[in-house]
């Protein structure tokens, strides 16, 4: 199936650039054993989303941070951690709230491979081999993130 974008289908959001914010790789120097990508079960991942917009709301900085905790019972690493910051405009005359909804819901999700990336090349190199976050339910994250910070402005405003 094939069909050509016409420039009323374009959206008033624009994915400026990402880069890389932030890349941590600490090997376990107690363990010298090689171990298979897929022998690795059972990470803990925590995600961070932070939102910064400009002056006049129409650029948003979205940072995707996580980290990633092994079992307790195994040591693979001490320390794996990366963060990858993009910017998204909206057009002059859109409405900001475009933006903001957008940033907060939908740049994650575009953000995540990117974050997906580094942390395989962080890896690539290691004992350990290419690790790969595995596949996320962004919208589903973002959707509880959301509700938790509503549910502690709620309770810190009473």
């Amino acid at each position: 199936m094939k069909q050509k974008v016409s420039s009323d289908q374009l959206s008033a959001l624009q994915f400026s650039r990402v880069w890389v914010r932030e890349a941590v790789f600490v090997d376990d120097e107690s363990s010298q054993d090689a171990v298979a990508p897929q022998d690795i079960k059972d990470l803990g991942i925590t995600l961070e989303v932070k939102l910064a917009f400009s002056e006049n709301r129409d650029r948003a900085m979205v940072t995707l941070r996580a980290s990633l905790e092994p079992p307790a019972a195994q040591r693979y690493f001490v320390k794996l951690s990366a963060a990858v910051e993009g910017a998204f405009t909206v057009s002059s005359g859109s409405d900001p709230k475009l933006l903001e909804r957008f940033a907060s819901m939908q740049a994650p999700v575009l953000l995540l491979p990117y974050l997906r990336q580094v942390f395989s090349e962080l890896t690539a190199q290691s004992r350990l081999g290419a690790l790969v976050l595995p596949p996320l339910n962004m919208a589903e994250v973002m959707q509880a993130m959301q509700a938790k910070m509503e549910k502690s402005q709620a309770s810190a405003n009473p």
